[in-house]
């Protein structure tokens, strides 16, 4: 099972590679990534949307559990990203950049004050069964890190 020290260290290494390839990020808001439709500054508008992911991560164990989903009905999930980009993009970039700190920030607190049960309690995940735990990995660490993936590749091109 993954731990709560893991799950943080994962966040954290997150937070350096940001904060390494921010300077990059700013100057090429406007770059395409590689593949799909969006920019740089889309992605990174997505992680800000996705940078609340403990309080997130609660709500996909209580869809979980209950058999339901976190997004509104009828609105997939294709759709939904494109809502939370859609909100951000107007904002200066600085406002995106702090607004993905202060959540990542909070997430690391509330990391470290997680309820041992909860983590360790078997959830529907991914065609199979695991831990919660290991959702809030992948929502923190891997998911975080495949899109400052993308960023950087399409930075390179």
């Amino acid at each position: 099972m993954d731990t709560r020290e893991e799950i943080a260290a994962g966040l954290r290494e997150v937070q350096q590679r940001l904060a390494g390839l921010t300077p990059r990020i700013t100057s090429n808001l406007e770059r395409p990534l590689l593949s799909g439709t969006w920019t740089v500054h889309d992605a990174l508008c997505h992680i800000a949307a996705d940078a609340e992911a403990v309080p997130n991560w609660l709500r996909r164990i209580g869809a979980a559990v209950e058999g339901g989903s976190v997004r509104p009905e009828g609105v997939s999930g294709e759709e939904f990203n494109e809502q939370q980009i859609e909100a951000r993009k107007s904002l200066p970039v600085t406002a995106v950049l702090s607004e993905i700190d202060a959540r990542f920030a909070a997430d690391l607190a509330a990391i470290a004050a997680l309820d041992e049960s909860l983590l360790t309690r078997e959830i529907d995940y991914r065609r199979g069964r695991a831990p919660a735990a290991t959702m809030l990995r992948f929502y923190t660490g891997p998911h975080n890190m495949g899109h400052l993936d993308d960023i950087e590749q399409a930075l390179d091109a």
